[in-house]
């Protein structure tokens, strides 16, 4: 990864960092199963352990050690379950059951592996998704995934539904049972066999994939009394703006000066006739 490139994913981790401070007073998740050795906090270094039904807000990094994993449950029904070894940033999250419009999830898996169960948000705004990585932007149309970071080249593998990989290349679309691979940030993701998954990435796939997820219940909007909820709605305002920054960075990550992302779009099937 060039300077350029490494300089452009801190841009997208800070953008993300500073609106989910901003949102945080709206909540995000709820840790719902652990394993081992998990962590939370505004950094890596800073985490500190979590438990079970603990809260977890927009601006955190949860951290698993070694042999250690986690399930997080989102306020709209989502369900994000990391692999050992992985860190994963909650840039901002908002989920209001009568506000679709301000609808807004915008991760970034800093590294190792994670399987995501879209939830409400992702049904009535999959627009507002965003998962970032140092390789591309991943979106979602509904749909149950699963993606393995092993520098420098990123590992997709798509259960349900369809996800889309934005880089300075292009956009690519992978439909439900295939995988797919994204080299670098200026490369555009291509679909792979099975056989071309490095052991540890196979390895997070099988183990995340053999979890029972299941898309939960949305929780609807948290209330907040009086002051605190003007105020955080005025965050959250300033947290959006930022996070929609975010997400154009990672649309252009690896591209430096050199200008926009060619528009260039490529579908790769299902292997499955059903939709």
């Amino acid at each position: 990864m060039s300077t350029a490139q490494r300089q452009s994913f801190s841009s997208v981790i800070l953008a993300l960092g500073i609106a989910g401070a901003a949102a945080s007073a709206f909540g995000a998740a709820v840790v719902q199963e652990l394993k081992g050795d998990v962590r939370a906090g505004a950094t890596p270094a800073q985490g500190k352990p979590v438990a079970r039904n603990q809260r977890v807000l927009s601006g955190t990094v949860v951290t698993t050690a070694s042999g250690s994993q986690v399930v997080l449950r989102f306020d709209d029904g989502e369900v994000v379950a990391l692999h050992e070894n992985t860190q994963f940033r909650i840039g901002e999250f908002r989920y209001r059951l009568q506000e679709p419009k301000a609808d807004r999830a915008a991760f970034v898996l800093m590294q190792g592996a994670l399987r995501a169960v879209s939830g409400a948000l992702g049904e009535r705004s999959p627009e507002a998704f965003s998962l970032v990585a140092p390789q591309s932007t991943i979106g979602i149309r509904g749909t149950d995934f699963m993606v393995a970071v092993a520098t420098p080249t990123a590992y997709l593998s798509v259960l349900k539904g369809t996800i889309t990989a934005t880089n300075a290349a292009g956009t690519v679309a992978f439909g439900a049972g295939t995988l797919g691979s994204v080299a670098t940030s200026t490369t555009l993701a291509i679909s792979i066999p099975e056989s071309a998954l490095p052991g540890a990435a196979a390895s997070a796939f099988r183990a995340l994939g053999a979890l029972p997820l299941t898309r939960g219940s949305p929780s609807g909007e948290i209330q907040l009394p009086g002051t605190a909820a003007s105020k955080a709605q005025d965050a959250s305002a300033f947290g959006r703006d930022t996070a929609e920054s975010a997400r154009d960075l990672g649309r252009d990550f690896g591209q430096g000066m050199s200008g926009s992302a060619r528009d260039r779009v490529q579908d790769i099937p299902s292997k499955s006739s059903k939709p």
